[in-house]
């Protein structure tokens, strides 16, 4: 993750539920409530985009734990990260899922880079989670990783929830109170119906 460079007109946060759970279906993973994060990036992607790679790093290398590059169709991540993932640590699975979020969710975008005047890169001030690349795959990630329905199952105990999906405790609380809201209560409707398919 990094510091936000780019804009994309991007969905809101009902819309990316939506596309987490249309993600998680496509993967066939709709109903499963820990997500085998490491699994998907190693092998699940490459049966969709058969020229993805996901490249492991040693920590001297890499600047961030991971950046995602959709344009030349890798992830590339953090020796400790990958480990961690791989041991199922809350925080580095969430960093795996949004590196996932930006790989799916930006590849075929127009994305823009914003510039001063002498060409470099310089953060976006007073963006919305709708325009910003990074609040984007921040939230993909969170609805991947613990999902509206699931966390409506757990809608009495964070701390469940964030046990059950491996997910940070503060993203389990975010997610257990978005659970409840009524502009989410259709997608709850979706999914126990088994309508995701038509996601």
């Amino acid at each position: 993750m990094a510091k936000d460079h780019y804009t994309s007109r991007g969905l809101t946060t009902p819309g990316m539920m939506i596309k987490a759970l249309s993600v998680r279906n496509d993967f066939e993973i709709a109903h499963v409530e820990r997500v085998d994060i490491v699994s998907i990036l190693e092998f699940k992607l490459v049966q969709r985009f058969p020229k993805f790679r996901l490249i492991i790093r040693q920590d001297a290398e890499m600047e961030t734990n991971a950046f995602a590059d959709p344009a030349n169709d890798r992830i590339v991540v953090r020796r400790s990260i990958y480990r961690a993932a791989c041991e199922n640590n809350p925080e580095a699975r969430l960093v795996l899922a949004h590196e996932l979020g930006h790989y799916l969710l930006h590849r075929e975008k127009s994305v823009t880079m914003h510039m001063d005047p002498s060409g470099s890169i310089q953060p976006i001030k007073k963006m919305n989670a709708t325009e910003s690349t990074e609040d984007q795959a921040d939230m993909f990630a969170r609805h991947f990783l613990a999902p509206p329905h699931i966390a409506f199952r757990f809608r009495h105990d964070a701390d469940a929830l964030a046990l059950a999906t491996s997910v940070p405790l503060r993203i389990s609380r975010g997610n257990v109170t978005m659970s409840k809201r009524p502009d989410v209560s259709a997608i709850r409707w979706i999914i126990s119906t088994g309508a995701e398919s038509f996601l």
